[in-house]
């Protein structure tokens, strides 16, 4: 009965709710894209999911990260969506890194999955999870958000990345200003992606970064080329070499 209303829709029917079950993702970050991606895809039944986040709940995240309430504050942030997710569906498997990613570490904590979702704030953490995945050859959702504006895009070892649009020669500024209802929308459409990646269905937004303007209302579709000179490519490619 969870899941009748999705069983419905002829894109899943029951063997997507199946392939579902079987399916594992991780999702880095458990803040405002977060927390609407880790509470749809718990709500789709997706069978195993891993949350990486290595912070705590501050009063200032409370705005956006609706997985975390007042008395979480101080609570490590995995922990306390973990319960939340327990709570809102069982059958789902919900296990917990509280740890930061590295390059030591970043590899074996997102291999086994079956898409990789980034929901981080920060240009470090999402070169690193790029290059790792195009390495595994693991799907990649990537999504950010400021102020009112958000954007969603897929990325894999043969389509282009933040990087090869300069996301990584870009010094961003530091907090990001961020509208909570900017930050659903976004997450909900990486939840979205993810699930089609995991079903193989639809039309993924690979090659293409799809960029929301809350204030005017307007979604732009821009597509993108990868880059011949992109640095996260070619350490991919290098980190597959020296195996």
């Amino acid at each position: 009965m969870r899941y009748e209303r999705q069983l419905l829709i002829p894109q899943i029917g029951q063997s997507g709710q199946e392939k579902l079950k079987k399916s594992k993702v991780t999702v880095i970050g458990v803040g405002g894209l977060g927390s609407p991606v880790l509470t749809y895809l718990v709500s789709a039944g997706v069978g195993r999911i891993q949350i990486v986040d290595c912070d705590v709940v501050s009063e200032s995240n409370l705005n956006r990260q609706f997985l975390h309430h007042t008395v979480d504050i101080g609570r490590a942030k995995v922990l306390s969506a973990q319960e939340k997710l327990a709570s809102l569906n069982p059958e789902v498997k919900v296990s917990t890194v509280n740890q930061r990613l590295n390059p030591d570490n970043v590899k074996e904590y997102i291999s086994g999955s079956d898409v990789v979702v980034d929901c981080v704030d920060n240009a470090e953490t999402r070169i690193m999870a790029a290059a790792a995945c195009m390495e595994l050859d693991i799907p990649l959702v990537e999504g950010g958000v400021r102020g009112f504006y958000g954007y969603v895009m897929d990325i894999g070892k043969d389509y282009p990345c933040l990087s090869c649009l300069g996301y990584d020669t870009v010094k961003q500024k530091t907090p990001v200003p961020v509208l909570g209802v900017t930050a659903g929308i976004i997450g909900c459409m990486q939840a979205n992606e993810c699930i089609k990646l995991l079903l193989g269905i639809g039309a993924p937004l690979y090659g293409r970064m799809l960029n929301y303007d809350g204030l005017s209302g307007n979604w732009e579709e821009v597509h993108v080329k990868k880059a011949a000179d992109c640095p996260i490519h070619a350490r991919a490619e290098a980190g597959k070499r020296g195996k």
